[in-house]
Protein backbone atom coordinates (compact mmCIF):
# COMPACT_ATOMS: atom_id res chain seq x y z
CA UNK A 1 0.00 0.00 0.00
CA UNK A 2 0.93 3.50 -0.59
CA UNK A 3 2.39 5.70 2.38
CA UNK A 4 0.36 8.51 1.41
CA UNK A 5 -2.71 6.40 1.80
CA UNK A 6 -1.64 4.21 5.06
CA UNK A 7 -1.43 7.76 6.65
CA UNK A 8 -4.83 9.13 5.21
CA UNK A 9 -6.80 5.44 5.91
CA UNK A 10 -4.82 5.80 9.34
CA UNK A 11 -6.26 9.11 10.11
CA UNK A 12 -9.77 8.12 9.15
CA UNK A 13 -9.73 5.42 10.98
CA UNK A 14 -8.62 7.26 14.02
CA UNK A 15 -11.65 9.56 13.51
CA UNK A 16 -14.21 6.45 13.08
CA UNK A 17 -12.53 4.95 16.50
CA UNK A 18 -13.39 8.22 18.50
CA UNK A 19 -17.42 8.06 17.35
CA UNK A 20 -17.24 3.68 18.38
CA UNK A 21 -15.52 5.27 21.83
CA UNK A 22 -18.18 7.75 23.04
CA UNK A 23 -21.17 5.65 21.59
CA UNK A 24 -19.75 3.13 23.80
CA UNK A 25 -19.29 4.85 26.10
CA UNK A 26 -23.00 6.17 25.82
CA UNK A 27 -24.24 3.06 26.00
CA UNK A 28 -22.72 2.04 29.14
CA UNK A 29 -23.70 5.17 30.33
CA UNK A 30 -27.74 5.00 29.59
CA UNK A 31 -27.47 1.21 31.11
CA UNK A 32 -26.52 2.77 34.19
CA UNK A 33 -28.97 5.50 34.18
CA UNK A 34 -30.98 5.41 37.57
CA UNK A 35 -28.74 3.17 39.44
CA UNK A 36 -26.32 3.68 42.18
CA UNK A 37 -22.71 5.62 41.72
CA UNK A 38 -20.78 2.92 39.99
CA UNK A 39 -17.68 1.55 41.55
CA UNK A 40 -14.22 1.23 39.57
CA UNK A 41 -14.85 -2.63 38.78
CA UNK A 42 -18.73 -2.19 37.42
CA UNK A 43 -17.39 0.66 35.25
CA UNK A 44 -14.39 -1.90 33.97
CA UNK A 45 -16.65 -4.64 33.73
CA UNK A 46 -19.50 -2.56 31.80
CA UNK A 47 -16.62 -0.72 29.75
CA UNK A 48 -15.37 -4.58 28.71
CA UNK A 49 -18.20 -5.75 27.62
CA UNK A 50 -19.25 -2.91 24.95
CA UNK A 51 -18.90 -3.82 21.44
CA UNK A 52 -18.35 -0.81 20.56
CA UNK A 53 -15.32 -0.59 23.01
CA UNK A 54 -13.81 -3.51 21.12
CA UNK A 55 -14.71 -1.62 18.00
CA UNK A 56 -12.56 1.44 18.81
CA UNK A 57 -9.83 -0.60 19.99
CA UNK A 58 -9.56 -2.66 16.54
CA UNK A 59 -10.00 0.13 14.60
CA UNK A 60 -7.51 2.10 17.05
CA UNK A 61 -4.92 -1.18 16.85
CA UNK A 62 -5.32 -1.32 12.65
CA UNK A 63 -4.84 3.01 12.65
CA UNK A 64 -1.78 3.01 14.33
CA UNK A 65 -0.08 0.17 12.84
CA UNK A 66 -0.84 2.13 9.57
CA UNK A 67 0.69 5.06 11.11
CA UNK A 68 4.07 3.51 11.85
CA UNK A 69 4.21 1.66 8.47
CA UNK A 70 3.34 4.86 6.85
CA UNK A 71 5.11 7.37 8.93
CA UNK A 72 8.48 5.23 8.50
CA UNK A 73 8.29 6.11 4.82
CA UNK A 74 7.03 9.65 4.80
CA UNK A 75 8.55 12.73 5.56
CA UNK A 76 7.09 13.48 9.43
CA UNK A 77 6.87 17.40 8.75
CA UNK A 78 4.52 15.94 6.27
CA UNK A 79 2.32 13.20 7.76
CA UNK A 80 2.07 14.72 11.03
CA UNK A 81 0.01 17.52 10.03
CA UNK A 82 -2.43 15.19 8.53
CA UNK A 83 -3.34 13.94 11.57
CA UNK A 84 -5.37 17.60 12.08
CA UNK A 85 -7.13 16.44 9.65
CA UNK A 86 -8.88 14.09 12.73
CA UNK A 87 -10.35 17.34 14.30
CA UNK A 88 -12.38 18.00 11.01
CA UNK A 89 -13.93 14.45 10.92
CA UNK A 90 -14.05 14.19 14.58
CA UNK A 91 -16.09 17.44 14.40
CA UNK A 92 -18.66 16.30 11.07
CA UNK A 93 -19.29 12.31 12.27
CA UNK A 94 -19.82 13.64 15.93
CA UNK A 95 -22.89 15.73 13.84
CA UNK A 96 -23.68 13.25 11.91
CA UNK A 97 -23.91 10.41 14.49
CA UNK A 98 -24.58 12.45 17.92
CA UNK A 99 -26.45 15.44 16.51
CA UNK A 100 -23.97 17.27 18.20
CA UNK A 101 -24.03 21.51 17.94
CA UNK A 102 -20.86 22.49 16.26
CA UNK A 103 -20.57 26.41 16.46
CA UNK A 104 -19.78 29.60 14.34
CA UNK A 105 -16.33 29.53 15.84
CA UNK A 106 -15.35 25.56 16.03
CA UNK A 107 -15.90 26.13 12.03
CA UNK A 108 -13.97 28.99 11.74
CA UNK A 109 -11.50 26.75 13.65
CA UNK A 110 -11.75 24.06 10.83
CA UNK A 111 -11.39 25.90 8.18
CA UNK A 112 -7.57 26.99 9.38
CA UNK A 113 -7.20 23.40 10.02
CA UNK A 114 -8.74 22.54 6.98
CA UNK A 115 -6.21 25.17 4.98
CA UNK A 116 -3.10 24.26 6.74
CA UNK A 117 -3.23 20.38 5.97
CA UNK A 118 -4.68 21.87 2.20
CA UNK A 119 -0.91 23.63 1.99
CA UNK A 120 0.78 20.44 3.41
CA UNK A 121 -1.25 17.66 1.52
CA UNK A 122 -0.70 19.25 -2.22
CA UNK A 123 3.08 19.88 -1.39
Amino acid sequence: MNPKLMVWVSVLLSAVAQIFLKHGLNQVKSSRAGAAPASLLSLILGVAGQVWIWLWAACFAVATGLWLLGVQLLDLSYAFPLLSIGYILVNLLSMIFFRERVDGMRWVAVCIISGGVLLIASS
